[in-house]
């Protein structure tokens, strides 16, 4: 049982900090430092998929069109999925000859536009977006910068919360900080095996890696970013093209949106889990090991420390009643704040409740899962009016 415990600890220790922490030295010790070569011109083009985003797609569009591209050539995509409200007719509304738009006859959920939408594309990169992201200054020509390699399959872009909106909730102040960490871990990742997934705010493709169809039952960012990796392309990290994005403060909807985006990201995550074999993709397959995989099971790892904890405390005492009382107080702070608004005064409430609804939210949907819960269809994760 004492042997249970370390090996349980340790292992949750390794992957909420020790992973990153191990990841940043050994990138600035071993990491690329290499130069761009000149810039390749290429044609891009931004494929957005939206639904019911008449208040974001215009301003979105804005920011796109205002982008200094350098030497490339950028065009925009936008399908509208079965939107039931002015979408379409807004994304049309600035009369630019680098927009198109449609709308899909019905609903059917973002991979199904996003696959309507490839259908259309023939540019040499492919970059996807969400509507409600804006892109900050400069964004797209650092991001199609690193194509000018070969070996590069695909570029992630960086997440930044908006400043100057929102209420600055608990929970948008506890994401930002996540994102942050996020952003440091991508770039050490990226400049040793490579980046291990995009994020769906901002990301490109070269155009003949991206599937054809884009499966409806999985994190469509993740499936089609680790297409990179599977052809033996390298999927690189640009911390410097920004797409801004307001978080949300709601604590019901941030929890429902990690579950379905847990269930669809383990799904993909299983369905290409090809790639966390190491004897064919060497260092990019233990990142993935233990960023995807790793990570998500320590939802689960979570009760069985506790009650070996438990366990050990009662028999042994000392450092492991230590670790149980440990345990207790967090989660103890974050229920306590959830169910009592005048909790949440309490210090390290915020922080507490951000791990906690976190790692349920990721439990819940990895069972959802295994289970055989499919979520396809969708709706914007993060509403700028709820702001």
């Amino acid at each position: 049982m004492i042997l249970l415990f370390w090996v349980c600890a340790g292992l949750v220790a390794f992957s909420l900090a020790g992973y990153g922490l191990l990841w940043c030295m050994l990138a600035g010790i071993f990491g690329r430092r290499t130069p761009l070569p000149p810039e390749t011109p290429l044609h891009a083009t931004v494929l957005i998929a939206a639904r019911n985003e008449e208040a974001a797609i215009r301003d979105k569009l804005k920011t796109v069109l205002k982008q200094d591209c350098g030497p490339h050539r950028v065009d925009v995509l936008v399908v509208s999925d079965g939107s039931e409200d002015a979408t379409l007719q807004q994304a049309l509304s600035l009369n630019s000859p680098r927009i198109r738009a449609f709308q899909t006859p019905e609903h059917g959920g973002k991979a199904q536009a996003l696959t309507a939408g490839l259908a259309r594309i023939h540019a040499d990169v492919v970059v996807f977006s969400d509507a409600n992201s804006m892109l900050a200054p400069g964004a797209l020509r650092l991001l199609l910068a690193p194509f000018a390699r070969q070996e590069t399959g695909g570029v992630c872009g960086r997440l930044q919360s908006q400043h100057g909106k929102g209420r600055g909730g608990w929970l948008a102040r506890a994401e930002r900080l996540f994102w942050a960490y996020d952003a440091a871990l991508k770039a050490a990742e990226s400049r040793l095996g490579g980046a291990v997934s995009a994020q769906g705010t901002l990301y490109a493709m070269r155009r003949e890696l991206v599937p054809e169809r884009v499966p409806g039952d999985v994190a469509d960012d993740f499936y089609i970013s680790v297409q990179a990796p599977a052809k033996h392309r390298r999927l690189v990290f640009e911390p410097r093209a920004l797409a801004q994005e307001v978080v949300t403060s709601h604590t019901g909807d941030e929890f429902m949106r990690r579950v379905r985006s847990t269930e669809r990201g383990w799904r993909a995550l299983m369905r290409m889990r090809r790639l966390m074999n190491p004897g064919k993709h060497g260092l990019y397959a233990l990142q993935l090991l233990l960023h995807k995989g790793l990570r998500r099971l320590v939802a689960f790892l979570l009760p069985v420390l506790l009650a070996l904890s438990l366990a050990a405390a009662a028999s042994q005492g000392g450092i492991y009643s230590a670790a149980l009382l440990g345990q207790l107080a967090v989660y103890g702070v974050a229920v306590g704040a959830l169910v009592w608004p005048p909790a949440a005064r309490l210090p390290g409430s915020g922080p507490a409740r951000f791990f906690v609804l976190g790692h349920a939210a990721m439990g819940f949907g990895i069972l959802r899962s295994m289970a055989g819960v499919h979520s396809v269809r969708w709706a914007p994760a993060r509403r700028m009016a709820d702001e």
